[in-house]
């Protein structure tokens, strides 16, 4: 090869030579390398610096509530010095929510540990302690509440409303008057069934709803949600208790026809009991249903007249009020709602009866959330054989009790949301009450109250053009120290359970928003959309081809 091929020689030679000094180099790298990955100890990775001690809730001086742990702003990795993440008083009152998909952990890293620390705070000052209301669906989150209070020596403030709970609650029990009580239900029924395009519905179903529940109070000062349902499907009842009403109040009514159109049908009109009034001129005899409905068929033309017994003793004298009350009633049974078509009746009964039959069907539900007007009664009721009656939420909050409704939307999901929508309406119109009282005695302190709701979605309510609605309430619970902390799966479900983009309204009231891991593209957005942008520059190249004098 050397001499026939001198060039070919000299590369061996050469590369002999070179193998002299890598070969030891390479075999001698490998060896390390092996050496080190199989034998050398990694030393490990270098972590942050120790928290400070965490504040025990029972021992704070301040309200606050501890979020979690704050390392570096915008990488997942420890510092030296972290911190706790807290929200002040203040800020509790703007309102927590949180968001996390099913298993992400929203109800045991979020909802206990919150609840924990509000209620555990000045627990052993009767006057500061807080109290509040507490929603959930599951039945397990009121326990957890209950094993928190009696941890800090609270099971006294402690309140549950179950279908086997020994107290009663009615909703239609209180201080509002009968077109608020009957605009609460009309509202309800969209929420549950959804809103039509036709306003005419929920007007007649406020309407009839509101002149029903008139009535009771009227006649006996009280009313449930059966009386209700049951006036509404039965119309022979709804004329008796008008009737039952006018001769308690004296009022008597008479239908007047002319003396001609009498003769005409003497033979017809003889059995119905006809006397001649000599001043009028006509002949008259007590209305009842059976009059009125075969001058209607006859096509005999008639007039109403009603006759007051007693006279009125002067403007604010609460039988008078109610006499005008029962007037009103009178005047839209025979003037608006026996005018209207049976068909249209029968559509505008079975709108509301669909939800007030819930209240009929399940006896244990009826004895709960239907009790006897005796139930309230300190005299008749003092061994609590009709139940105990549950203390307005006005008293509750005042007093620092936590009232937590355990009925398991499992079991009765309508008639779940049900309850549980009334309840937070009556407790947040509680809590509203208190601004004026608040603002009029600056010098006494008063306590803040919690709101809780686990799966809060399904119990969202909005009023949008309403004057209810939960938007409505967050607006303006700051100044009434109402701290709300809600959990649902996602904007999604909230934007599912709510008619169209009052979403939007009901999120913005909630300062604080937590995301934990979401399954959902939408909810994913917001929570982008809601942290905001950061400009980093990008390289970008581009390749560009100009023809210029090209032949």
């Amino acid at each position: 090869i050397r001499v026939e091929r001198p060039l070919v020689y000299d590369a061996i030679r050469w590369s002999y030579a070179i193998l002299w000094f890598t070969t030891p180099y390479l075999l001698t790298s490998m060896a390390m390398s092996l050496a080190y990955v199989f034998l050398v100890k990694q030393r490990p990775r270098p972590c942050g610096g120790p928290l400070p001690p965490y504040p025990v809730p029972a021992e704070r001086e301040d309200l606050y509530v501890v979020l979690g742990e704050v390392h570096h702003p915008k990488k997942p990795v420890p510092v030296s010095r972290p911190h706790w993440l807290a929200i002040p008083e203040r800020g509790l009152f703007t309102g927590i929510a949180v968001f996390g998909a099913i298993g992400s952990g929203k109800t045991t890293s979020c909802m206990y540990p919150f609840a924990e620390q509000v209620l555990a705070f000045r627990h052993r000052d009767p006057e500061r302690r807080i109290g509040g209301l507490v929603l959930e669906v599951k039945g397990d989150f009121c326990h957890r509440v209950r094993e928190i209070l009696c941890r800090y020596g609270r099971e006294a403030d402690y309140l549950e409303m179950s279908l086997e709970s020994e107290y009663r609650y009615n909703p239609l029990h209180n201080d509002l008057d009968a077109y608020a009580l009957a605009y609460g239900i009309a509202s309800l029924l969209n929420n549950l069934y959804g809103r039509g395009k036709e306003p005419f519905w929920q007007q007649a179903y406020t309407n009839l709803v509101k002149f029903i529940i008139l009535l009771h109070k009227v006649l006996r000062g009280y009313v449930t949600l059966f009386d209700v349902y049951e006036c509404a499907i039965n119309p022979d009842l709804l004329e008796e208790r008008i009737g039952e009403a006018a001769v308690r109040y004296g009022t008597a009514e008479f239908v007047l026809v002319e003396v001609d159109s009498y003769m005409a049908h003497d033979g017809d009109l003889g059995a119905f009991g006809f006397e001649l009034d000599r001043r009028r001129n006509r002949m008259q005899a007590r209305l009842t249903a059976e009059i009125e409905e075969h001058l209607k068929i006859s096509g005999i033309p008639y007039e109403l007249e009603s006759w007051q017994g007693a006279p009125d003793v002067g403007p604010g004298d609460p039988e008078a009020d109610r006499r005008a009350q029962f007037a009103a009633v009178r005047r839209w049974f025979h003037d608006d709602w026996r005018r209207i078509e049976p068909k249209l009746r029968t559509s505008i009964v079975e709108g509301i009866s669909v939800f007030l039959s819930l209240f009929d069907d399940n006896p244990a539900v009826k004895r709960i959330f239907c009790p006897p007007k005796e139930c309230y009664d300190p005299v008749l009721n003092h061994d609590a054989r009709y139940g105990k009656p549950l203390p307005p939420f006005s008293e509750l909050v005042e007093r620092g009790v936590v009232c937590a409704l355990n009925f398991p939307v499992g079991a009765n999901p309508g008639l779940a949301k049900a309850i549980g929508t009334f309840m937070k309406l009556d407790f947040e119109r509680a809590v509203l009450g208190r601004i004026p009282k608040i603002e009029a005695r600056p010098d006494r302190h008063f306590r803040q109250v919690l709101f809780l709701c686990d799966e809060y979605h399904a119990f969202a309510t909005v009023g949008e053009s309403d004057p209810t609605g939960d938007e409505k309430f967050f607006a303006l619970s700051r100044q009434a120290r109402c701290i709300p902390i809600v959990a649902t799966q996602s904007v999604s479900s909230l934007r599912s359970a709510l008619p169209g983009e009052s979403w939007r309204t009901l999120l913005q009231t909630f300062r604080t928003k937590i995301f934990l891991s979401l399954s959902d593209d939408f909810s994913a957005r917001v929570a982008s959309d809601l942290c905001g942008k950061e400009e980093q520059l990008k390289e970008h190249y581009s390749i560009s081809e100009n023809g210029i004098d090209a032949a």
